[in-house]
C-alpha cells in the first residue's frame, strides 16, 4: 500500500510536466477545432473556444507563468468593456440588456491565440489552416450557386444560416490570404487559386457590404505593395460589371442607386437609431434596447418590426452604449492599428499588413451592417488580429531569401 505512494511522491515534477503537456494539448487542439469549424458550426466553434480558454488558463496557473502572458492593446479593450458595463447598468431594462455582454467575451480569442501560438512558423500553419477551411466552405458555396442559381431569392450561405455572415467570413479570410500572397517570402503562388475560389464565391453571395470591405482592404494592400497597380482597380471593376452573371451586375449597379430598396430601409433604420441616440446620448439605452422601442418613435415604414438592429456598427454602438461606448470602441481600432504598425518589422511583415487590411475591410463593411455583433465574423476577426503579435521565432521559413513572416 505504501510503495506506490512513495514512488509517486518521488516524481512530482514528472507528474506536473505531464499535466502541463495535457493542458497544452487540449488548448492547441481546441484552437484547431475552433478554426476547422469557424465557417461551419458556431456551436462547435464556441465549445472549443471555451475548452481552449480554460485549458490555457489552467496551464498558465499550473506553470506560474502569468508574467509571461502578453496583453497588447488590453487597455482599449478594457475601456470598451467598462463602457458597455456602464451602459447595461444604467439601461432602461438592465436585465434585458445584460445578455448582450456575452459577445464581449469573444474578445478573449485575441489574447488566447497570440499567447498560444508559439512562433511565426506556428502562426503560418494556423493561418494556412484557416485559409484551407475557407476554401472548402467556398467550394460548397459554389456548389449551392450551381445547384440553385444566383439570385436574391437563392443567396449562397454555405453551411451557415445567414448569407451575410458567410460573405463576411469569406471577406476576412480572403483579405488574409491576399496579404499573405503579396508579402510573404518565398511567395506561395497556389494562394492565387485559393483567392479566386473565395472571390468567386463571395461574388455569388450578392453581399455588397462584404464587396465593399474587400475593395477597401484590397486597395490598402495593393497600395502598400505596388502603388502604380491601383490604376488597375477601375479596370477590374469595369470587368466585373461587364462579365459577371446578371444578378451580380444588378447588385453592382444598385450600389450607386440612391433609390435602392435596401438602402432606403437602412436610411429608415438610421433615422430611428439617431432618434433613440438623441434621447440616450451618454451611455446609450443598453444592448437589445431597440426591441423594446417599437412604437415609441415615429416609424412610418414599420422597419423595427422587421429588423432588430440598425445595420451600422457606428450607429448601433451609439444606440447601445452612447458616446462613451463610441469613443472607446473607436479608440480600440485606432490603438490596434497603431500597435500593428509599431509591431511590424521595417519591411512590413505579411501578418501585420494582412491583419490591418482585414480590420479596415471589417470596418468598411460595418458601415452598412452590424458585423461587430455577428459572432461568427467577430471570432475569426479576433483570431486574425492576434497573428501579428505572436512571439518571434529563432528562424523563419524563407528568411535567408530576405522574406518576413
Amino acid at each position: 500500500m505504501t510503495a506506490p505512494i512513495a514512488l509517486k511522491s518521488k516524481h512530482p515534477e514528472a507528474s506536473a510536466s505531464r499535466q502541463v503537456r495535457v493542458l497544452d494539448g487540449i488548448a492547441r487542439g481546441s484552437l484547431a477545432v475552433f478554426l476547422l469549424f469557424s465557417m461551419f458550426s458556431i456551436s462547435i466553434a464556441q465549445i472549443s473556444l471555451v475548452a481552449g480558454l480554460v485549458a490555457w488558463l489552467a496551464k498558465t496557473h499550473r506553470t506560474g507563468a502569468w508574467r509571461e502572458v502578453r496583453w497588447p492593446v488590453a487597455v482599449p479593450f478594457l475601456l470598451f468593456v467598462a463602457a458597455s458595463l456602464l451602459a447595461v447598468a444604467f439601461a432602461e431594462d438592465p436585465v434585458h440588456a445584460a445578455p448582450g455582454l456575452r459577445k464581449l467575451l469573444q474578445m478573449l480569442i485575441f489574447f488566447w491565440a497570440l499567447n498560444l501560438i508559439r512562433d511565426e512558423a506556428d502562426r503560418d500553419r494556423w493561418a494556412l489552416l484557416l485559409i484551407g477551411v475557407a476554401c472548402v466552405a467556398a467550394l460548397y458555396g459554389l456548389y449551392q450557386a450551381v445547384d440553385a442559381g444566383v439570385s436574391l431569392s437563392t443567396r449562397v450561405q454555405g453551411t451557415l444560416s445567414v448569407y451575410m455572415t458567410f460573405a463576411g467570413l469569406l471577406m476576412l479570410v480572403g483579405l488574409l490570404a491576399f496579404g499573405r500572397l503579396l508579402f510573404r517570402r518565398p511567395r506561395e503562388s497556389w494562394l492565387s487559386g485559393a483567392l479566386c475560389l473565395m472571390g468567386l464565391c463571395l461574388l455569388v453571395t450578392l453581399t455588397r457590404q462584404a464587396w465593399l470591405g474587400v475593395l477597401v482592404g484590397g486597395v490598402f494592400l495593393v497600395f502598400l505593395w505596388r502603388k502604380k497597380l491601383l490604376l488597375a482597380v477601375p479596370v477590374l471593376l469595369v470587368a466585373l460589371v461587364l462579365f459577371s452573371p446578371q444578378a451580380v451586375r444588378d447588385r453592382l449597379h444598385s450600389m450607386a442607386d440612391l433609390k435602392d430598396v435596401t438602402l432606403l430601409e437602412r436610411f429608415a433604420l438610421w433615422r430611428v437609431g439617431w432618434e433613440v441616440f438623441k434621447d440616450h446620448p451618454v451611455l446609450g439605452c443598453g444592448f437589445n434596447c431597440l426591441e423594446r422601442m417599437r412604437g415609441k418613435y415615429p416609424d412610418p415604414t414599420n422597419i423595427l418590426d422587421r429588423f432588430s438592429g440598425v445595420h451600422s456598427n457606428v450607429l448601433q454602438i451609439m444606440v447601445d452604449t452612447g458616446l462613451l461606448g463610441l469613443v472607446t470602441w473607436s479608440a480600440l481600432w485606432v490603438c490596434y492599428l497603431i500597435a500593428v504598425y509599431r509591431r511590424a518589422p521595417p519591411d512590413g511583415g505579411w501578418a501585420a499588413r494582412a491583419a490591418a487590411a482585414v480590420v479596415l475591410g471589417f470596418l468598411a463593411a460595418g458601415m452598412f451592417e452590424v458585423n461587430f455583433y455577428d459572432s461568427e465574423v467577430a471570432m475569426v476577426l479576433y483570431f486574425i488580429m492576434a497573428l501579428p503579435f505572436v512571439r518571434a521565432g529563432q528562424a523563419r521559413a524563407g528568411a535567408g531569401q530576405g522574406g518576413v513572416s
